[in-house]
């Protein structure tokens, strides 16, 4: 299986939801995805898609770079779900460290290892 073609579901997605400036392209057996998302709920969604397909994010097949329309001026949040971590909620925003979300939430997080389902975090 080509893996443009393991990814399909999450292009089409991309698409569907208005995705601008999609590129696609594979190279050496890895799938480049980019463009810009018009809200959080579409790139969250992308994200979403590429965590059904590779859950554990170990496969190096694919470099998803989808930014957001107005995210240099708009304070995102996350909603925590069961079996997030820091370390899992920093891969869905490109360049992120599990750290800094930890720092941009010290006044509700005490402890890095313990979130819980329904929380709330800031996205610096």
């Amino acid at each position: 299986m080509a893996v443009q073609e393991k990814y399909q579901s999450l292009i089409d997605l991309a698409q569907k939801k208005g995705v601008t400036g999609l590129k696609v392209h594979e190279q050496e057996g890895v799938l480049y995805v980019s463009g810009t998302a018009p809200n959080t709920e579409v790139k969250e969604a992308v994200w979403q898609i590429y965590e059904s397909i590779d859950p554990e994010m170990k496969t190096g097949d694919l470099v998803l770079d989808i930014a957001q329309a107005g995210s240099i001026t708009e304070q995102q949040t996350y909603l925590v779900k069961p079996g997030d971590s820091l370390g899992t909620i920093a891969k869905l925003y490109p360049g992120l460290t599990w750290n800094a979300i930890f720092e941009a939430n010290k006044d509700t997080i005490r402890d890095p290892n313990l979130i819980h389902p329904g929380q709330k975090l800031k996205i610096p």
